[in-house]
């Protein structure tokens, strides 16, 4: 095994969803001036920490009481912990490759120098340059390291056809990847809780566990198991700056072996209640704080509590009784934890640049237990809190303060900094908003914060965009910012962002359809991915957009290309995106599933589209990539269905002269240039 490159810290951070204010006075449109959306603003102050564990058990008990019900806490989905996670990779089955001759076949062929990214070989698609993100395919511009089902697979691209190297069994599924040279980060979602006092309660309560392997991939034929941190909770995102990840988790409480009603009626569930309280009443500290174990290379193992209770926060308003965590890996180390701080509360949406990290948390409120008037009334009144950390440090992320939003932001697009500001495009109401009663006539924001004093002070608002309708897309581009609102009609906006105490829409342009992922493409250039839509909003499939904002104040979309009846996972995952500056390709994945009632046949036709994209030409297919197979297949057969849904692209990788596209059904590689087949790697199949 190599020895570890530099120490390993893991700062823990959890985070807070906290104050909102009171109020809701008449909203703007355009550019007017915006009045303050609550007749006292409160922002988010600094975060209050407990003295001892004594003062937060406290804390806990009391709201615990006031919410555990004849169902406990309302909440609490889970799993445990799978005992042996990884394999060699003569245990992978047909993809097993002899590790020794896998080598010496990459070795004779691996270029003398390392590839560039950006230069050489396209990397994950991302938000925001030198910070990566997860996905489930990797590539170091020599190999592709793919994540299917619960397996890591190797791929050498060095040859003249794609070759499978090695396949190792992580266990667990929901698998997602980062890599830092060497070293790959693989996290995922497991079938078994971690705390001792979970275990013991299983039957009663299921927390979510996760587990993240560090492997060395040196040798790419034998990929080399570092160690596991194996913790309570899920990931929500991750991200990963000069080679360390800060992986943000959310956990619940665990070990409460909360009973359920023994029969109907109001005595048994008011029993239950009791007994719930009485189980709040005798918990301990390990209750309410996560659980790591991690284990070396060697066997060895150590494990306890993540943190202790003099470095945990909670907000000043209550905001849940869930955590949000914010761990500081080194991917050189050995994943040890160290350290660290934490906030009672849950993240939802992460953004981060190379300086700063924002979790976006969404306000706590007991939707269940409101009648309709107070339910709308929430909604209406709904804000979303923001918590910014520096990462600058590689050893920690630092706590710098939080603030508070009008309504709810969309994903992580709705986040962006710029020269120290924050900006960030929200939509009134709160994310469910439509599953009591109908929509209201919503509009939406875009508004700045500076960081002053432990807050995230508000500098400037614009509101009045697309009213009665959400955000469907945002993209912030330096002091220039686009926003897509929908609901029969597509608005995209135009914003002037370089005064962040005074932003201003600058241009509007009505389409039909809309999109929901926005990209540059060239100079003043911005390609749309969503759907075509008729004058009610119905879609009609999917549909691409080149849009001319050379003129901010008069955006024009100047070439569409639709496909009738198909839909793109680029729509709500921007890693499936791929645009190659240095050749202007473009490539889509796509899906269409339809019906044919003369043949009594499902149509299947998917694969990626592959487009030169400019002003003049405006979309120019170079060709569709496929997997599927040949035409003459019996598409009748269920062998037939089971190929073509495993045929679907999902990922599509640009590497010297050749494209390269995945699907769990293989990778094929193609020349960049003309897109004619060059070779193709048929990989095994994969549950899960």
């Amino acid at each position: 095994m190599r020895t570890p490159l530099g120490v390993l810290s893991a700062t823990v951070l959890m985070l807070a969803a906290c104050t909102t204010g009171n109020g809701g006075p008449d909203t703007p449109a355009g550019n007017d001036p915006v009045q303050p959306f609550t007749d006292e603003v409160m922002l988010v102050s600094s975060l209050v920490s407990f003295d001892a564990c004594d003062d937060m058990l406290s804390y806990v008990k009391e709201h615990a009481l006031e919410m555990v019900g004849p169902w406990g806490l309302g909440g609490g989905g889970m799993f445990a912990v799978e005992e042996d996670a990884a394999v060699g990779a003569d245990d992978a089955g047909e993809a097993a490759v002899a590790p020794e001759a896998a080598a010496d076949s990459f070795s004779s062929n691996r270029s003398l120098s390392p590839p560039v990214e950006g230069q050489d070989y396209s990397g994950t698609n991302v938000q925001e340059a030198g910070v990566d993100e997860p996905d489930t395919v990797k590539t170091d511009g020599e190999r592709l390291y793919l994540i299917r089902g619960q397996y890591l697979d190797t791929v050498d691209v060095t040859g003249p056809s794609p070759e499978l190297v090695s396949s190792v069994d992580v266990g667990g599924w929901g698998h997602q990847l980062l890599r830092a040279g060497d070293r790959l980060l693989v996290f995922g979602q497991v079938d078994g809780g971690v705390h001792p006092l979970a275990r013991e309660s299983a039957a009663h309560y299921w927390p979510s566990g996760t587990t993240l392997s560090l492997y060395d991939v040196g040798n790419p034929a034998d990929p080399e198991l570092v160690s596991t941190l194996q913790l309570d909770g899920w990931v929500a995102s991750a991200r990963l700056v000069d080679g360390v990840a800060r992986v943000v988790l959310n956990a619940q409480p665990v070990g409460l072996p909360f009973t359920t009603p023994e029969g109907n009626g109001l005595r048994s569930e008011r029993d239950a209640t009791e007994k719930n309280r009485q189980i709040i009443e005798e918990s301990t500290v390990d209750n309410w704080i996560p659980y790591y174990i991690r284990t070396g290379a060697d066997g060895t193992e150590d494990e306890g509590a993540l943190l202790p209770c003099e470095q945990i926060h909670h907000p000043r308003d209550f905001s849940g009784l869930g955590t949000t965590t914010v761990l500081s890996l080194d991917l050189a180390g050995d994943l040890a934890p160290r350290g660290g701080a934490a906030v009672l509360a849950g993240g939802e949406t992460v953004y981060a640049s190379a300086e700063r990290l924002y979790v976006a948390t969404n306000r706590w409120v007991d939707w269940g237990g409101l009648p309709e008037t107070a339910f709308r009334e929430a909604n209406e009144r709904y804000t979303t809190d923001l918590h910014a950390f520096d990462i600058t440090d590689p050893d920690s992320a630092r706590y710098v303060g939080s603030g508070s939003v009008r309504g709810h932001v969309l994903n992580q697009w709705s986040m962006s900094s710029h020269d120290g500001v924050l900006r960030v495009a929200t939509t009134d109401g709160s994310p469910w908003w439509g599953e009591r009663g109908e929509l209201p006539l919503t509009e939406s924001f875009v508004t700045t914060f500076a960081e002053h004093d432990g807050e995230l002070e508000q500098l400037g608002q614009v509101g009045g965009l697309g009213k009665g309708e959400r955000i469907y897309a945002v993209r912030f581009m330096g002091e220039v910012g686009y926003v897509v609102t929908f609901r029969e009609t597509d608005p995209l906006y135009t914003l002037d962002l370089s005064d962040p105490a005074d932003p201003r829409v600058l241009g509007e342009l009505k389409i039909l359809g809309y999109s929901a992922y926005l990209h540059p493409v060239g100079d003043n250039l911005v390609l749309g991915v969503g759907q075509d839509a008729d004058e009610e909003g119905r879609t009609q499939g999917l549909q691409l957009s080149l849009f001319d904002v050379s003129d901010l104040s008069d955006p024009q979309r100047i070439h569409q290309v639709t496909l009738q009846d198909a839909y793109t996972e680029a729509e709500w995952d921007h890693h499936a995106f791929l645009h190659w500056p240095a050749t202007g390709l473009t490539v889509i994945p796509y899906q269409s599933w339809t019906w044919d009632d003369s043949t009594q046949i499902e149509k299947v036709d998917n694969g990626a589209l592959a487009y030169a994209v400019d002003r003049s030409a405006g979309f120019n297919e170079l060709g569709r990539l496929t997997h599927l197979p040949d035409e003459d297949a019996d598409s009748r057969s269920p062998q037939y269905s089971d190929v073509a849904w495993r045929a679907a692209i999902q990922r599509s990788v640009v590497i010297g002269d050749a494209v390269y596209t995945i699907s769990d059904l293989g990778v094929l590689a193609s020349d960049l240039t003309t897109l004619d087949d060059e070779g193709w790697l048929t990989l095994p199949a994969r549950n899960g």
